[in-house]
């Protein structure tokens, strides 16, 4: 039975736009992804941007800028269909992007968003993977994880995690999930 439903971000629930970005912008882009604390991804960045705070505004402009949410009312709907489920966001991200999420998509319909800059762990890695079902005392059985990264993927599969792999012109995820918590019941 399906207990946690974990969502990646980027690729799942928001795209990137196809938008020209500066030369600074670009470079950090880059680096959004894996980092196990805010502090590496500063410190890679002041490689491009000595001061942090301009490091810090560029970077949350930039996230509002590139970001489009793709599923902006999914959650609310898994939540009418099964209440009990937990919903979660499980993202490899700087934390800046906290605000992003809080502004753009339901919230109030989530119980966790788990950052790995916040948690200093990263997908694929297992680590990742065994915080969320430690955190929340569950088998990998119980967990659904959503991500469009195929390592990623495979990583939480090896595991025993119900895997979901979204493609990027998926048009259908909620029918998916809602197919897959069904015949877990």
């Amino acid at each position: 039975m399906i207990k946690i439903i974990a969502f990646d971000l980027v690729g799942v629930l928001v795209h990137e736009k196809d938008i020209d970005l500066t030369d600074e912008e670009s470079k950090l882009e880059r680096m959004f992804g894996p980092n196990l604390y805010d502090s590496d991804y500063l410190m890679e960045a002041r490689k491009i941007i000595s001061k942090d705070s301009t490091i810090m505004d560029i970077t949350e402009c930039l996230i509002n800028k590139l970001y489009e949410c793709t599923e902006k009312n999914i959650f609310r709907r898994i939540k009418e269909r099964y209440p009990n489920i937990r919903l979660i966001i499980a993202t490899n991200h700087v934390s800046y992007i906290r605000n992003f999420i809080g502004e753009n998509l339901e919230v109030q319909y989530l119980d966790d968003v788990l950052i790995s800059a916040e948690i200093h762990k990263i997908k694929p890695n297992k680590d990742f993977y065994n915080h969320i079902l430690d955190k929340y005392s569950i088998q990998p059985k119980d967990l659904l994880f959503i991500d469009d990264n195929e390592e990623n993927i495979n990583s939480a599969s090896e595991m025993g995690i119900t895997t979901l792999k979204v493609n990027r012109n998926d048009d259908n995820l909620f029918e998916k999930i809602i197919d897959i918590v069904r015949n877990a019941e």
